[in-house]
């Protein structure tokens, strides 16, 4: 597999067997092959199915939070010209009983993208625009519409070029990338499957984070700020009647990350975080200050109220036609001193938990001589938000008795969470050697918790983006025979292998 992921890093094509032809696709940042369609077909349901097949309803939540983004709307526009030249989903692919298909995307900003199509059918049951008839190389090709990739138009992004080749159909988007589609056909050139599975896919790291489109678009940290390096190899498996995301690529060795059960603990959705910068984030919006956006500068800021009887200056509390003074923004209260503190704790990664009831649990390695300074935090941030605060051996209660932080120590490690009722039976983590990350989400708890879940990021309106709201859940709203997703990443070396595991009942 090193081999492997060598030649692909150095921009060489991947072998195949002399019965089975590359699909002559160009060098791209993306890049998904199939190179068994027909185990692809029978295993697309649900959502997804309808989808690719042009059929998602209008209220779909995917599609919906789509196009809330600059590029899904841009995409939603251009989609519409590009299947007015040529109706093609997969109901049409499907069609032509392609024994492998491939889709190369060269740049996202001007949706430039090949798509290969290998069929044994002489005539096809499509009927293809005829254009204007060109050749390169001795292979004839049409151009219908020019796109983004050949003349930059913002006009026209998805235009239509296609050929057929050596059994392969060639559809793209632009006549650039058409030719150099044929161009690596005339070489002998391409790529197979990458890894054993339904579908594989190879995703060039290095180039994805400076595009700025995809650095716009891609709404979660791990895609920009993510340890992995070079070109990581994804494929979609079926493992004794459950899909399997398998993920390879290169990362440098990470510590060990702790694993504890879970059984008998009503746990909708736990995991190890490895990025220690993400903490104090969780912390605030989980426990400590449990709304979707708390402030950057909580403060109240304090200033003299004016002297109505002074004969110069301002004379009055509110002016409205001018703007609010940077003393009037609040300032940062006791933020800087978490700062410091989980700084020199120097975390390593952290856990978490959400129970099936809602509740939200913490896991972080504290030396005991440490726990009162966070202790100490806690309750300032507390006293701030709700006025008194009520210590007691292991919690802070808040106004009449209310809970507002708990903590339940097991060895090294703090358990931190809203109330004692919540800490009940957490267990003490072991570490698991070569383990670097895991997660486990329940679907069916989720599903109970519809509501809450859906609102975790704040309110849906117009023009708002919630990634894990509209995006992970609606996602996952298209497998309704899935009940659990769990993930398990391992390190070997500089290597690391992910697993994904869609469980179904």
């Amino acid at each position: 597999m090193k081999t492997l992921a060598l030649l692909l890093a150095l921009g060489t094509t991947v072998g195949a067997s002399a019965a089975e032809p590359l699909l002559p696709l160009p060098d791209a940042p993306v890049v998904l092959v199939s190179a068994d369609p027909a185990a692809l077909d029978r295993a697309l349901t649900g959502g997804l199915r309808k989808a690719l097949s042009g059929k998602a309803a209008a209220g779909d939540p995917v599609m919906k939070g789509l196009r809330q983004t600059r590029v899904g709307l841009k995409l939603d526009e251009q989609w519409a010209l590009f299947a007015a030249d040529l109706p093609l989903t997969w109901s049409e692919i499907t069609a032509m009983k392609p024994t492998a298909l491939g889709l190369a995307l060269l740049s996202a900003g001007d949706l430039e993208a090949v798509l290969a199509v290998r069929t044994p059918l002489a005539r096809l049951p499509i009927t293809l625009p005829a254009g204007e008839a060109r050749s390169r190389g001795g292979v004839a090709y049409a151009v219908v519409s020019r796109g983004a990739g050949d003349e930059r138009t913002l006009d026209r992004r998805l235009g239509l070029a296609w050929a057929r080749v050596e059994g392969t159909l060639l559809v793209a988007t632009s006549e650039r990338a058409l030719l150099l589609a044929l161009d690596r056909a005339g070489a002998k050139q391409g790529y197979s499957a990458f890894l054993p599975g339904l579908l594989s896919a190879r995703l060039d790291l290095a180039a994805l984070r400076t595009d700025r489109y995809f650095r716009r678009e891609f709404l979660f940290s791990e895609g920009l700020e993510g340890t992995e390096g070079g070109v990581l190899l994804c494929a979609l498996r079926e493992e004794n009647g459950r899909l399997v995301e398998i993920r390879e690529g290169a990362a440098p060795r990470g510590p060990a990350a702790p694993r504890w059960g879970t059984d008998g603990r009503h746990v909708a959705a736990a995991g190890w975080e490895t990025s220690g910068r993400r903490l104090p984030s969780a912390l605030r919006r989980g426990l400590l200050e449990p709304v979707p956006s708390p402030a950057a500068r909580p403060g109240l800021a304090l200033k003299p109220l004016p002297d109505p009887n002074a004969a110069q200056g301002e004379r009055y509390l509110v002016d409205l036609t001018k703007a609010v003074p940077a003393s009037g923004e609040g300032d940062a209260a006791e933020l800087p001193r978490w700062t410091s503190f989980l700084a020199a704790l120097d975390l390593q990664g952290w856990g978490w938990e959400v129970g099936s009831d809602g509740s939200r649990r913490l896991l972080l390695k504290v030396p005991p001589a440490k726990e009162g300074e966070l202790v100490a935090l806690a309750k300032a941030t507390l006293t701030r938000r709700a006025g008194a605060v009520t210590p007691a051996a292991s919690s802070l209660d808040v106004g009449p008795a209310l809970p507002g932080l708990a903590w339940a120590r097991r060895g090294d490690w703090l358990w931190l969470a809203a109330s004692e009722s919540a800490l009940a039976g957490v267990p003490a983590p072991a570490p698991d050697p070569g383990l670097v990350r895991w997660s486990r989400l329940d679907l069916d708890a989720v599903r109970a918790e519809k509501g809450p879940w859906n609102d975790a990021e704040g309110a849906v309106f117009e023009g708002r983006v919630r990634p894990f709201s509209d995006r992970i859940l609606g996602l996952l709203g298209w497998a309704p025979k899935t009940n659990a997703v769990a993930v398990e990443r391992r390190q070997e070396g500089d290597r690391f292998r992910e697993r994904v595991v869609f469980a179904s009942r």
